[in-house]
Protein backbone atom coordinates (compact mmCIF):
# COMPACT_ATOMS: atom_id res chain seq x y z
CA UNK A 1 0.00 0.00 0.00
CA UNK A 2 2.44 2.18 1.05
CA UNK A 3 4.27 1.68 -2.32
CA UNK A 4 1.37 2.67 -4.17
CA UNK A 5 0.71 5.84 -2.52
CA UNK A 6 4.46 6.80 -2.85
CA UNK A 7 3.89 6.22 -6.67
CA UNK A 8 0.61 8.30 -6.50
CA UNK A 9 2.49 11.13 -4.69
CA UNK A 10 5.50 10.95 -7.58
CA UNK A 11 2.55 11.92 -10.01
CA UNK A 12 0.39 14.61 -8.82
CA UNK A 13 3.54 16.23 -7.66
CA UNK A 14 5.08 15.53 -11.72
CA UNK A 15 1.19 17.01 -12.36
CA UNK A 16 1.16 20.40 -10.38
CA UNK A 17 5.30 20.95 -11.19
CA UNK A 18 3.48 20.47 -15.23
CA UNK A 19 1.38 22.77 -14.62
CA UNK A 20 3.36 25.73 -12.75
CA UNK A 21 5.82 25.97 -15.67
CA UNK A 22 3.10 25.63 -18.31
CA UNK A 23 1.54 28.98 -20.60
CA UNK A 24 2.03 31.24 -17.45
CA UNK A 25 4.25 30.51 -14.93
CA UNK A 26 7.74 28.86 -13.99
CA UNK A 27 11.32 29.73 -15.31
CA UNK A 28 11.77 29.25 -18.66
CA UNK A 29 13.12 26.65 -20.67
CA UNK A 30 16.29 27.09 -22.36
CA UNK A 31 15.23 25.52 -25.20
CA UNK A 32 11.81 26.51 -25.26
CA UNK A 33 10.10 29.82 -26.34
CA UNK A 34 8.47 32.11 -23.66
CA UNK A 35 7.34 35.78 -24.48
CA UNK A 36 7.33 38.21 -21.35
CA UNK A 37 3.75 40.11 -21.97
CA UNK A 38 5.10 43.54 -19.90
CA UNK A 39 2.09 46.25 -19.19
CA UNK A 40 0.36 48.31 -16.98
CA UNK A 41 -3.08 46.71 -16.02
CA UNK A 42 -4.64 49.40 -15.12
CA UNK A 43 -4.27 51.28 -18.70
CA UNK A 44 -6.73 50.50 -20.42
CA UNK A 45 -4.95 51.25 -24.35
CA UNK A 46 -3.75 47.56 -22.80
CA UNK A 47 -6.64 45.52 -22.06
CA UNK A 48 -7.44 44.32 -25.74
CA UNK A 49 -3.81 43.70 -27.06
CA UNK A 50 -2.88 41.99 -24.16
CA UNK A 51 -5.76 39.80 -24.51
CA UNK A 52 -5.46 39.20 -28.21
CA UNK A 53 -2.32 38.29 -27.26
CA UNK A 54 -2.92 35.78 -24.97
CA UNK A 55 -5.40 34.13 -27.55
CA UNK A 56 -2.88 34.40 -30.27
CA UNK A 57 0.36 32.64 -27.92
CA UNK A 58 -2.61 29.59 -27.03
CA UNK A 59 -3.33 29.07 -30.79
CA UNK A 60 0.17 28.53 -31.55
CA UNK A 61 0.78 26.47 -28.57
CA UNK A 62 3.58 29.42 -27.20
CA UNK A 63 4.23 29.96 -23.92
CA UNK A 64 4.16 33.26 -22.27
CA UNK A 65 4.18 35.12 -19.00
CA UNK A 66 2.66 38.30 -17.32
CA UNK A 67 4.67 41.10 -16.00
CA UNK A 68 3.31 44.34 -14.51
CA UNK A 69 3.46 47.98 -12.70
CA UNK A 70 1.67 50.73 -12.45
CA UNK A 71 5.52 52.39 -11.66
CA UNK A 72 8.78 53.01 -13.08
CA UNK A 73 10.49 51.32 -9.89
CA UNK A 74 7.47 48.39 -10.29
CA UNK A 75 8.12 48.09 -14.40
CA UNK A 76 12.01 47.58 -13.52
CA UNK A 77 11.31 45.13 -10.75
CA UNK A 78 9.12 43.03 -13.58
CA UNK A 79 11.41 43.60 -16.38
CA UNK A 80 14.41 42.29 -13.52
CA UNK A 81 11.95 39.24 -12.85
CA UNK A 82 11.46 38.49 -16.81
CA UNK A 83 15.06 38.76 -16.89
CA UNK A 84 15.52 35.97 -14.46
CA UNK A 85 13.02 33.59 -16.03
CA UNK A 86 14.99 34.12 -19.21
CA UNK A 87 12.16 34.70 -20.96
CA UNK A 88 12.89 34.91 -24.99
CA UNK A 89 11.17 38.17 -25.74
CA UNK A 90 8.78 40.83 -24.52
CA UNK A 91 6.22 42.58 -25.91
CA UNK A 92 4.34 45.66 -25.12
CA UNK A 93 1.32 47.47 -26.54
CA UNK A 94 0.87 51.36 -26.55
CA UNK A 95 1.04 51.25 -23.32
CA UNK A 96 2.07 54.83 -21.79
CA UNK A 97 3.21 53.33 -18.24
CA UNK A 98 5.81 51.08 -19.77
CA UNK A 99 6.87 53.95 -22.38
CA UNK A 100 8.04 56.20 -19.52
CA UNK A 101 9.87 53.37 -17.53
CA UNK A 102 11.25 52.22 -21.41
CA UNK A 103 14.27 54.78 -20.41
CA UNK A 104 14.79 52.25 -17.29
CA UNK A 105 15.24 48.97 -18.34
CA UNK A 106 16.09 49.12 -22.28
CA UNK A 107 19.55 48.60 -21.40
CA UNK A 108 19.71 45.65 -19.37
CA UNK A 109 17.04 43.92 -21.50
CA UNK A 110 19.55 44.69 -24.12
CA UNK A 111 22.09 43.31 -22.12
CA UNK A 112 20.17 39.91 -21.42
CA UNK A 113 19.78 39.48 -25.10
CA UNK A 114 16.05 39.79 -24.35
CA UNK A 115 14.44 41.83 -27.63
CA UNK A 116 11.49 44.15 -26.55
CA UNK A 117 9.11 44.56 -29.38
CA UNK A 118 6.64 47.13 -28.88
CA UNK A 119 3.42 48.72 -30.08
CA UNK A 120 4.62 52.49 -31.00
CA UNK A 121 7.39 53.73 -32.83
CA UNK A 122 8.33 56.39 -29.92
CA UNK A 123 9.53 52.99 -27.57
CA UNK A 124 12.12 52.33 -30.08
CA UNK A 125 13.33 55.82 -29.87
CA UNK A 126 13.65 55.67 -26.31
CA UNK A 127 15.65 52.16 -26.57
CA UNK A 128 12.94 49.10 -27.54
CA UNK A 129 14.45 47.04 -30.15
CA UNK A 130 11.81 47.30 -32.31
CA UNK A 131 8.34 49.47 -32.56
CA UNK A 132 5.46 48.36 -34.44
CA UNK A 133 2.31 50.44 -35.45
CA UNK A 134 0.71 53.25 -37.44
CA UNK A 135 2.90 56.49 -38.89
CA UNK A 136 1.60 58.91 -35.77
CA UNK A 137 2.29 61.93 -38.14
CA UNK A 138 -0.09 61.33 -40.63
CA UNK A 139 -2.76 60.41 -37.56
CA UNK A 140 -2.23 63.66 -36.44
CA UNK A 141 -2.81 65.12 -39.47
CA UNK A 142 -5.93 63.16 -39.91
CA UNK A 143 -6.73 64.03 -36.40
CA UNK A 144 -6.52 67.45 -37.90
CA UNK A 145 -9.02 66.96 -40.70
CA UNK A 146 -11.37 65.90 -38.39
CA UNK A 147 -11.41 68.86 -36.26
CA UNK A 148 -12.16 70.77 -39.36
CA UNK A 149 -15.12 68.67 -40.42
CA UNK A 150 -16.66 69.11 -36.99
CA UNK A 151 -15.52 73.48 -36.77
CA UNK A 152 -15.48 74.10 -40.54
CA UNK A 153 -18.01 71.90 -41.90
CA UNK A 154 -20.35 71.81 -39.38
CA UNK A 155 -20.22 67.47 -38.92
CA UNK A 156 -21.66 66.49 -36.10
CA UNK A 157 -18.97 63.71 -33.73
CA UNK A 158 -21.82 61.45 -32.95
CA UNK A 159 -21.62 60.44 -37.04
CA UNK A 160 -18.28 61.08 -38.04
CA UNK A 161 -16.83 57.76 -37.79
CA UNK A 162 -13.39 57.22 -35.59
CA UNK A 163 -10.67 57.04 -38.31
CA UNK A 164 -8.51 54.09 -38.15
CA UNK A 165 -5.06 53.38 -40.00
CA UNK A 166 -2.91 50.49 -41.66
CA UNK A 167 -0.08 49.76 -38.76
CA UNK A 168 2.34 47.64 -40.85
CA UNK A 169 5.51 49.92 -40.16
CA UNK A 170 8.07 48.25 -37.75
CA UNK A 171 10.82 50.95 -36.47
CA UNK A 172 13.85 49.43 -35.03
CA UNK A 173 16.64 50.90 -33.35
CA UNK A 174 19.98 49.81 -34.86
CA UNK A 175 21.95 50.49 -31.40
CA UNK A 176 20.10 47.95 -29.54
CA UNK A 177 20.01 45.72 -32.92
CA UNK A 178 23.41 45.43 -33.08
CA UNK A 179 23.74 44.63 -28.86
CA UNK A 180 21.28 41.89 -29.47
CA UNK A 181 23.39 40.43 -32.40
CA UNK A 182 21.40 40.72 -34.86
CA UNK A 183 22.47 41.83 -38.45
CA UNK A 184 20.17 44.66 -39.70
CA UNK A 185 20.26 44.09 -43.28
CA UNK A 186 19.20 40.44 -42.31
CA UNK A 187 17.07 40.88 -40.17
CA UNK A 188 14.91 43.31 -42.31
CA UNK A 189 14.99 40.88 -45.23
CA UNK A 190 13.29 38.30 -42.90
CA UNK A 191 10.77 40.89 -41.66
CA UNK A 192 9.84 42.55 -45.54
CA UNK A 193 7.19 39.86 -46.26
CA UNK A 194 5.79 40.61 -42.56
CA UNK A 195 5.47 43.97 -42.63
CA UNK A 196 4.22 47.03 -44.77
CA UNK A 197 7.52 49.28 -44.25
CA UNK A 198 10.63 49.37 -42.15
CA UNK A 199 12.52 52.40 -40.56
CA UNK A 200 15.65 52.62 -38.95
CA UNK A 201 15.90 54.69 -35.75
CA UNK A 202 18.71 55.27 -32.75
CA UNK A 203 18.28 56.22 -29.21
CA UNK A 204 16.62 59.55 -28.88
CA UNK A 205 17.71 60.91 -32.22
CA UNK A 206 14.46 61.56 -33.93
CA UNK A 207 11.33 63.44 -34.41
CA UNK A 208 13.01 66.27 -32.64
CA UNK A 209 13.51 68.46 -36.25
CA UNK A 210 10.43 68.37 -37.08
CA UNK A 211 8.72 68.71 -33.30
CA UNK A 212 11.29 71.87 -33.23
CA UNK A 213 10.06 73.08 -37.03
CA UNK A 214 6.22 72.77 -36.36
CA UNK A 215 6.48 75.60 -33.01
CA UNK A 216 7.28 73.32 -30.74
CA UNK A 217 4.64 72.24 -28.40
CA UNK A 218 3.23 75.68 -27.34
CA UNK A 219 0.04 77.23 -27.55
CA UNK A 220 -0.50 79.94 -30.29
CA UNK A 221 -2.66 81.95 -33.13
CA UNK A 222 -2.51 79.23 -36.49
CA UNK A 223 -3.96 79.78 -39.95
CA UNK A 224 -4.89 82.91 -41.94
CA UNK A 225 -3.60 85.93 -40.80
CA UNK A 226 -7.26 88.21 -41.96
CA UNK A 227 -9.32 85.40 -40.85
CA UNK A 228 -13.65 85.62 -41.02
CA UNK A 229 -13.79 83.01 -38.09
CA UNK A 230 -11.43 82.04 -35.52
CA UNK A 231 -12.17 78.95 -33.49
CA UNK A 232 -10.24 77.73 -29.89
CA UNK A 233 -9.14 74.47 -29.95
CA UNK A 234 -8.11 72.73 -26.72
CA UNK A 235 -5.14 70.09 -26.68
CA UNK A 236 -4.47 67.67 -23.68
CA UNK A 237 -1.58 65.93 -24.20
CA UNK A 238 -1.39 62.69 -21.45
CA UNK A 239 2.66 62.58 -20.83
CA UNK A 240 6.00 63.92 -22.96
CA UNK A 241 6.11 61.18 -25.03
CA UNK A 242 7.80 60.93 -28.93
CA UNK A 243 4.88 59.79 -30.45
CA UNK A 244 2.25 62.16 -29.00
CA UNK A 245 4.03 64.86 -29.05
CA UNK A 246 4.33 63.88 -32.66
CA UNK A 247 0.99 63.49 -33.09
CA UNK A 248 0.48 66.98 -31.32
CA UNK A 249 3.04 68.90 -33.75
CA UNK A 250 1.22 67.82 -36.89
CA UNK A 251 -2.33 68.56 -35.73
CA UNK A 252 -0.92 72.05 -35.44
CA UNK A 253 0.75 71.98 -38.74
CA UNK A 254 -2.32 70.27 -40.50
CA UNK A 255 -4.44 73.28 -38.87
CA UNK A 256 -2.16 76.01 -40.12
CA UNK A 257 -2.47 74.90 -43.28
CA UNK A 258 -6.59 74.00 -43.39
CA UNK A 259 -6.66 77.20 -41.77
CA UNK A 260 -4.87 79.62 -45.02
CA UNK A 261 -6.88 77.18 -47.48
CA UNK A 262 -10.26 78.07 -45.70
CA UNK A 263 -9.47 81.70 -44.57
CA UNK A 264 -9.81 80.56 -40.74
CA UNK A 265 -7.58 80.87 -37.48
CA UNK A 266 -7.26 78.75 -34.76
CA UNK A 267 -6.39 79.77 -31.46
CA UNK A 268 -4.59 76.53 -29.75
CA UNK A 269 -4.65 76.28 -26.29
CA UNK A 270 -1.91 73.02 -25.74
CA UNK A 271 -0.93 71.78 -22.55
CA UNK A 272 0.53 68.39 -20.99
CA UNK A 273 -1.00 66.77 -17.77
CA UNK A 274 2.00 64.80 -17.70
CA UNK A 275 -0.01 61.19 -16.63
CA UNK A 276 -1.49 63.05 -13.78
CA UNK A 277 -5.32 62.61 -13.18
CA UNK A 278 -5.96 65.86 -11.25
CA UNK A 279 -3.53 68.09 -13.32
CA UNK A 280 -5.27 66.24 -16.12
CA UNK A 281 -9.24 67.29 -15.02
CA UNK A 282 -7.97 70.91 -14.47
CA UNK A 283 -6.77 71.25 -17.81
CA UNK A 284 -9.87 70.46 -18.97
CA UNK A 285 -11.89 72.73 -16.44
CA UNK A 286 -9.47 75.86 -18.04
CA UNK A 287 -10.90 74.62 -21.54
CA UNK A 288 -14.18 74.59 -20.35
CA UNK A 289 -13.52 77.88 -18.51
CA UNK A 290 -12.09 79.31 -21.79
CA UNK A 291 -15.21 78.27 -23.34
CA UNK A 292 -12.96 76.85 -26.25
CA UNK A 293 -15.21 75.14 -29.43
CA UNK A 294 -13.69 71.79 -29.40
CA UNK A 295 -11.25 69.89 -27.10
CA UNK A 296 -8.32 67.18 -28.18
CA UNK A 297 -7.82 64.56 -25.79
CA UNK A 298 -4.57 62.86 -26.91
CA UNK A 299 -3.96 59.20 -25.71
CA UNK A 300 -6.94 57.04 -24.13
CA UNK A 301 -6.91 58.11 -20.52
CA UNK A 302 -7.28 62.09 -21.74
CA UNK A 303 -10.16 61.28 -24.14
CA UNK A 304 -12.08 59.20 -21.19
CA UNK A 305 -11.69 62.45 -18.73
CA UNK A 306 -12.64 64.64 -21.85
CA UNK A 307 -15.87 62.84 -22.83
CA UNK A 308 -16.84 62.51 -18.66
CA UNK A 309 -16.22 66.45 -18.31
CA UNK A 310 -18.50 67.16 -21.93
CA UNK A 311 -21.48 65.20 -20.98
CA UNK A 312 -23.48 68.14 -20.10
CA UNK A 313 -22.22 70.88 -21.82
CA UNK A 314 -21.61 68.85 -25.47
CA UNK A 315 -18.37 70.64 -26.45
CA UNK A 316 -17.01 68.46 -29.18
CA UNK A 317 -14.31 66.09 -28.42
CA UNK A 318 -11.80 64.68 -31.22
CA UNK A 319 -9.54 62.03 -29.39
CA UNK A 320 -5.86 60.64 -30.77
CA UNK A 321 -4.24 57.57 -30.54
CA UNK A 322 -7.11 55.86 -28.57
CA UNK A 323 -6.70 51.98 -28.82
CA UNK A 324 -9.42 50.59 -28.29
CA UNK A 325 -12.27 53.22 -28.06
CA UNK A 326 -14.88 51.08 -28.06
CA UNK A 327 -13.82 48.48 -25.59
CA UNK A 328 -13.44 52.01 -23.42
CA UNK A 329 -16.92 52.80 -23.72
CA UNK A 330 -15.55 56.11 -25.38
CA UNK A 331 -17.73 55.54 -28.54
CA UNK A 332 -21.04 53.28 -28.80
CA UNK A 333 -19.72 51.88 -32.71
CA UNK A 334 -16.40 53.19 -34.97
CA UNK A 335 -18.72 53.74 -37.28
CA UNK A 336 -21.66 55.70 -35.33
CA UNK A 337 -19.68 57.07 -32.28
CA UNK A 338 -22.94 58.43 -31.28
CA UNK A 339 -22.05 60.91 -29.03
CA UNK A 340 -20.46 64.24 -29.05
CA UNK A 341 -16.83 62.56 -29.27
CA UNK A 342 -14.67 60.83 -32.15
CA UNK A 343 -11.53 60.61 -33.29
CA UNK A 344 -8.26 58.73 -34.42
CA UNK A 345 -7.34 55.61 -33.03
CA UNK A 346 -3.85 53.54 -33.54
CA UNK A 347 -5.44 50.15 -32.77
CA UNK A 348 -2.54 47.69 -32.83
CA UNK A 349 -2.50 44.59 -35.15
CA UNK A 350 -1.13 42.48 -32.58
CA UNK A 351 -1.15 39.72 -35.00
CA UNK A 352 1.44 41.02 -36.93
CA UNK A 353 3.77 42.12 -34.17
CA UNK A 354 3.79 38.66 -33.42
CA UNK A 355 4.49 37.22 -36.61
CA UNK A 356 7.58 39.82 -36.52
CA UNK A 357 8.95 38.08 -32.73
CA UNK A 358 8.11 34.46 -33.53
CA UNK A 359 10.23 35.00 -36.80
CA UNK A 360 12.44 36.28 -34.80
CA UNK A 361 13.03 34.34 -31.42
CA UNK A 362 10.08 31.38 -32.44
Amino acid sequence: MKKYIAILLVLVLTIVGFTACGKNGGNADENKTVIGLLYDAGQDSSTTAIAEAKAYLDEKGVAYKEYTGTTVDEVSLAVDAAIADKVSAIFTPSDNTIMTAELSIYEKLAAAGIPHFTGADSFALNGAYLGYGVDYANLGKETANMIAEVLIDGKDPATLAVKTFDNGTATINTEICEKLGYDFTEISKKYEPLCQAIKEIKTGNAFAEEITAAGALASGKIGAENAEKTFTVGICNFVDDASLNQIVSNIKMQLDTIGKEKNVAFVVKYDNCNADSNVMNQIISGFEADKVDLMVGVATPVAVAMQSATEDNRIPVIFAAVSDPVGTEIVSSLENPGKNITGTSDYLDTKSIFNLILETVG
